[in-house]
């Protein structure tokens, strides 16, 4: 979640102040309990980077805009453990483990992080359905229209847990000097739950922290794209963060039941 360049460029090297997202922080290891969350790699802007998204259909996965626009090459994985970029030079990763897919983003997207007209949000068509490499892959169900507005007005979200799942990276404390925070990139898929700030608009603000006692963190550099689900429903992707080194504070996540992203997903996949 961070300004756009700025987050694929540091996913990319694998991986300020509103910036475009990337992994999972206080959270854990994710296995198989969201083996429709997947991480795909792109060219974008003559540079590579990754992003992760959600099967919504057996071959369409719903991300954020920032990792669709003007994207090309995309290979798509659903490992936990996702494989190097096949497309590397040096330790290519195996391309069995990746479908080829063609990315769309919202056509409105003006690449500002901003919280009422946000519209990250974008999708990639996979050339083949994902069960044809992971048997048994479902897609996430999508919300109706309105819903969590529907939710907020009844004080149904006040003390919901949102889920958030990704494959971003996460930093380290050194043990010596000089003790800057330190990216891991292992390329895992991770899950955390936060719960809400607000909404706003295209908007949810979560309030995140690796501290919290009863919750877990929130995402980072490479998680954008990323799963938020509320009670299994894909209720939004990962889109922005505010802190440099994913310590905390408050994630942007671009909603998929509001008229403008429904609007934009119905040219892909039927809606509920």
């Amino acid at each position: 979640m961070r300004r756009l360049p700025l987050l694929a460029a540091l996913a990319a090297l694998a991986s300020c102040l509103a910036t475009p997202a990337g992994a999972i922080v206080g959270g854990e290891i994710d296995d198989e309990q969201h083996p429709n969350v997947g991480m795909f790699y792109f060219t974008q802007d003559g540079a590579r980077f990754r992003c992760s998204g959600t099967l919504v259909s057996p071959t369409v996965l719903l991300t954020a805009a920032h990792c669709t626009a003007g994207a090309t090459e995309v290979r798509v994985t659903f490992d936990s453990v996702a494989q190097p970029d096949p497309t590397r030079p040096t330790s290519p990763g195996d391309p069995s483990r990746f479908i080829v897919g063609t990315a769309f983003a919202h056509p409105d997207w003006n690449e500002k992080l901003q919280l009422k007209n946000l519209l990250d949000i974008g999708v990639v068509r996979l050339d083949a359905p994902a069960a044809s490499i992971w048997p048994g892959i479902t897609p996430a169900p999508l919300p109706t229209a309105g819903l969590l507005d529907e939710l907020a007005a009844r004080s149904g979200l006040k003390k919901s847990a949102f889920e958030v799942v990704g494959y971003g990276v996460f930093y380290e404390q050194p043990e010596s000097t000089p003790r800057t925070p330190t990216p891991v990139r292992d390329l895992t898929r991770r899950f955390t739950a936060a719960p809400l700030q607000n909404i706003n608009g295209e908007t949810v603000k979560l309030q995140e922290s690796d501290g919290d006692s009863k919750l877990g963190g929130g995402s980072c550099f490479g998680d954008s794209g990323g799963a938020l689900l509320l009670d299994g429903l894909l209720v939004g992707d990962t889109s922005w963060g505010g802190s440099q080194w994913c310590s905390g504070g408050a994630g942007g996540y671009q909603r998929t039941d509001t008229p403008d992203a429904r609007a934009f997903l119905a040219g892909f996949v039927d809606l509920p």
